[in-house]
């Protein structure tokens, strides 16, 4: 690889805190909230106007698998205001199963409300937000974060800190910083058949409005197989695809239409070849160009052939890409397969969550694995083994490639943020760094937030209405 020499330069520093969270997804309001309302300072930084992450940048708004026995916390506290604010949208239209009702913790909500309520909630606690910003890189100086270096309009500037949460999803600003990193190996063994070494993939969600509401669902209730679920139009798209007039990685469409005539796609997909990278540029650019097509295919499919869709037009498209599995850290424990299948409790837990693996296979298809026992996730998974001041949170923390399928999701990513923010304020307060606070302190700071730190605190009887669950929806793994 060519190189090219950059001056050396002296960086400015914008600010001084306490603690610095890089990502304002599910996990950095989790880890912001939490840092500053527990006294210390916080600054969060993050890319783009907004914050929510996958929720709001890429049309996932939603919270998955709430259970107010297991999570409370921030997560509830959201859903709360969001019920308040009479945010919450209707979950069954399309006939959507039973487990993706409210009634079953499922809660798909107005973004855009979400976006300002967030702002109000972090100006309440007091955190510095920056937009516009993107972390690059880190001052580090023995096994220490000093500083983290971001690029904002301004120009490289440095905002000194005492510990670091890396809330990107993909231990971004963890890998710049030089923590030991893993995430290139993809699905990770024999059981993914010919997937074995490729990455997930990349999602894309958009919105079309106009669609006549009762027309479709007529029609879908006339055709329930085909039309009336989750995944429909099967028959249609392959039958599409083999003419050659159908753009598409999946074999299916996926949407959810809504009575005021909107309709969330989730349909297009990418396939990350084999001994390639999300991280990589061109890679990321080919995607969006290509699902982009597919997202106008899809719609032109719709409009076309499907009864209520004939004057519906493209409402928005996604401000960036859904990534899946990219770089985690290694800490000083890695979450295995066995500790989320078995029910795992924890000495040192920080978090107990109940989400289940959710695979995207890259030929687009698609699988959930309702292991629904709750586990727990220990407090030393959240710390980098290299860096006594680093912690993550999401899908960037240390485990393997199956608990990542679950833990990256937005409400065990929000939870394990909470107590990521918290251990932070709290090494703060005592002037240690995060890897030497007492975790029995930080798990006893979590309860009086009226959070679940671990599964034997919970009901025996809910266990096993857990364990019920996972019979009746099924489980294991299927392409």
């Amino acid at each position: 690889m060519k190189t090219i020499a950059e001056a050396s330069r002296k960086t400015p520093v914008l600010c001084e805190t306490d603690v610095v969270v890089i990502g304002g997804g599910a996990a950095g309001i989790g880890a912001a909230l939490s840092s500053a309302r527990s006294g210390a300072k916080t600054v969060l930084i993050e890319r783009y106007s907004f914050l929510g992450g996958c929720q709001t940048l890429t049309f996932n708004p939603s919270f998955s698998f709430i259970d107010d026995h297991i999570q409370g916390g921030v997560v509830q506290e959201l859903i709360d205001k969001l019920i308040e604010g009479k945010a919450i949208l209707p979950s069954n239209a399309g006939g959507i199963k039973e487990h993706w009702s409210t009634r079953e913790g499922c809660y798909y909500f107005d973004a855009e409300y979400y976006k300002r309520l967030l702002d109000i909630l972090m100006a309440e606690a007091g955190v510095k937000m920056l937009y516009y910003s993107y972390a690059v890189d880190a001052a580090v100086e023995g096994g220490s974060i000093k500083a983290v270096v971001i690029e904002t309009m301004e120009g490289r500037q440095a905002v000194l800190c005492k510990s670091v949460i890396d809330c990107t999803g993909i231990a971004e600003l963890a890998w710049r910083a030089g923590a030991e990193c893993e995430g290139e190996e993809g699905y990770p063994d024999d059981r993914f058949g010919p997937f074995k070494g490729q990455h997930m993939g990349f999602g894309y969600g958009y919105y079309l409005r106009n669609l006549d509401y009762k027309k479709f669902r007529e029609f879908a209730e006339e055709n329930p197989e085909e039309f009336d679920g989750w995944v429909k139009g099967r028959k249609l798209f392959q039958e599409e695809k083999a003419t050659g007039r159908l753009h598409s990685l999946r074999d299916s469409l996926i949407f959810q239409e809504y009575e005021d005539g909107r309709v969330w796609m989730l349909s297009p997909g990418y396939s990350i070849p084999k001994g390639r990278h999300p991280w990589e540029a061109d890679l990321i650019t080919e995607a969006t160009v290509d699902m982009r097509r597919q997202a106008w295919s899809i719609f032109e499919l719709c409009r076309e052939r499907i009864p209520g869709f004939e004057k519906t037009e493209i409402s928005v498209t996604p401000t960036r890409l859904m990534f899946r599995d990219s770089h985690r850290i290694v800490g000083e424990y890695k979450i295995t397969e066995k500790d989320i299948y078995s029910g795992r409790t924890f000495e040192d837990s920080i978090a107990c969550c109940n989400m289940p693996p959710d695979y995207f296979y890259p030929n687009g298809s698609h699988k959930f694995d309702f292991n629904l026992t709750p586990y727990d996730v220990p407090y030393r998974s959240i710390i980098s083994k290299d860096f006594d001041n680093l912690l993550a949170a999401g899908g960037a923390i240390s485990m393997e490639f199956i608990p990542f399928a679950a833990l990256r999701y937005c409400v065990p990513a929000m939870c394990v943020g909470q107590a990521a923010g918290t251990a932070a304020a709290l090494a703060s307060k005592e002037k240690v760094a995060p890897k030497n606070i007492e975790v029995s302190k930080l798990q006893s700071k979590l309860a009086s937030q009226g959070f679940v730190t671990t599964n034997k605190n919970l009901d025996p009887a809910l266990v096993e209405m857990y364990r019920k669950r996972t019979k009746s929806w099924g489980g294991g793994f299927g392409m």
